[in-house]
C-alpha cells in the first residue's frame, strides 16, 4: 500500500482518488473546505464516499512520507502548485504529472533531485463535477503512464504497483509520443466545442471537417519536425473515434469557458504555435483557435 498525495481535486483528481484509494492511502490537497466529504457517482448507481483524506496546504508537513505525488491541476497551474508542494517532497518519492496539453515536464524535472522519479499520466477517462464535492464518471477511457527522467525509465515498480488500481492503465516507453497523440485529440475537440458551446459528438458535423483537418495537419507537421511518426489519417481517425465515444460529454475546455475559468489553450494550440515558430512551420489554424479562445475567455 503506497502513501499517495494528489494535488488538485478537479474531476480527474477525484476520479483518480476514488480508484487509487481502493488499495492505497490517499491524501488530496485542495483549496476548498478540507472538512467536506467528496463523492464518486456513476450512472444511476448510488454515490460512493471517496475514501481519501482532504487537506489544505497549511496541513501539509514534512512528516508526511509520500511515496507518490500526483499533480492533477491544469497545465498552467503546475508551476505554482509544484513550488508550493516541493518543500514537502520526500527525497525518494515519485512525481506524476497529469494534464491536457504539453509543457512542464522539463521544467519540473530540472527541480527534482537524482532520487526523485518523474512520470506523466495521460488519460481519456471522462468525468465532471456536478458540484464542488461530487464527481460524475461519464466515460471509460485508457490511461497511459511513462517515465520522463532516467530514474523513472529504469525503475517503476513502486509507481506501477500504486497505479494499478486505475482502470485500463498501461505503461509506455515513449510517453512523449502518447502525449502528442493526446494533444491532437485535444486540438480537434476542445477549442471548437468551447467556441460553439456543443457536446463532443456534435463536432462530427461536416461543417467542422475543414478546420479540424487543417488544425491537425499543422500539428502533425510539428510532430514530424520533432521526429515523431503520427500520420494525419491516424490523428483524424483517433479524434473522430473519441468524439463518438464521448458524444454526450462536454469537453473540459467547454466547461471552463462556460464557467469563466482560465483554459488550457496555451498548452494545446499555443504549444503548436510556439513549436511552429521554433521549426519555421506556419500554424494559422491553431493560431486562430488560440486567439478565439483567449478572446472568448476575456469577454465572458
Amino acid at each position: 500500500m503506497a502513501n499517495i498525495l494528489i494535488v488538485g481535486d478537479g474531476a480527474i483528481g477525484l476520479l483518480l482518488s476514488h480508484f487509487l484509494s481502493a488499495s492505497n492511502h490517499v491524501t488530496v490537497l485542495t483549496r476548498k473546505a478540507s472538512t467536506n466529504t467528496r463523492f464518486y457517482s456513476r450512472g444511476n448507481n448510488a454515490s460512493k464516499k471517496i475514501n481519501a483524506q482532504f487537506i489544505s496546504l497549511n496541513q501539509l508537513n514534512k512528516n508526511n512520507e509520500f511515496d507518490l505525488v500526483l499533480f492533477t491541476v491544469k497545465a498552467f497551474q503546475v508551476p505554482d502548485a509544484f513550488a508550493q508542494v516541493k518543500p514537502f517532497l520526500p527525497k525518494g518519492c515519485s512525481v506524476v504529472l497529469s494534464h491536457n496539453g504539453m509543457g512542464n515536464v522539463d521544467e519540473i524535472n530540472d527541480q527534482l533531485n537524482s532520487t526523485q522519479a518523474l512520470y506523466f499520466l495521460t488519460t481519456s477517462m471522462a468525468g465532471y463535477k456536478s458540484n464542488l464535492y461530487i464527481v460524475q464518471h461519464t466515460g471509460e477511457g485508457q490511461s497511459v503512464v511513462g517515465g520522463c527522467n532516467s530514474l523513472a525509465l529504469q525503475n517503476n515498480e513502486v509507481t506501477a504497483e500504486a497505479l494499478k488500481a486505475v482502470p485500463n492503465i498501461k505503461w509506455t516507453d515513449n510517453i512523449h509520443q502518447l502525449r502528442f497523440e493526446k494533444l491532437l485529440v485535444n486540438i480537434a475537440i476542445n477549442p471548437l466545442s468551447a467556441l460553439n458551446n456543443i457536446k463532443n459528438g456534435e463536432l462530427r458535423s461536416p461543417k467542422y471537417n475543414a478546420i479540424i483537418f487543417s488544425a491537425l495537419n499543422e500539428a502533425c507537421n510539428i510532430a514530424k519536425a520533432q521526429g515523431l511518426d503520427i500520420p494525419l489519417i491516424k490523428a483524424l481517425n483517433t479524434a473522430y473515434k473519441i468524439m463518438e465515444l464521448t458524444c454526450d460529454n462536454y469537453s473540459s475546455m467547454q466547461q471552463d469557458v462556460v464557467h469563466n475559468r482560465t483554459t488550457e489553450i496555451a498548452a494545446i494550440c499555443g504549444y503548436i504555435r510556439q513549436q511552429g515558430k521554433l521549426y519555421n512551420i506556419k500554424t494559422p489554424y491553431n493560431n486562430e483557435l488560440l486567439a478565439k479562445i483567449e478572446a472568448k475567455k476575456s469577454v465572458v
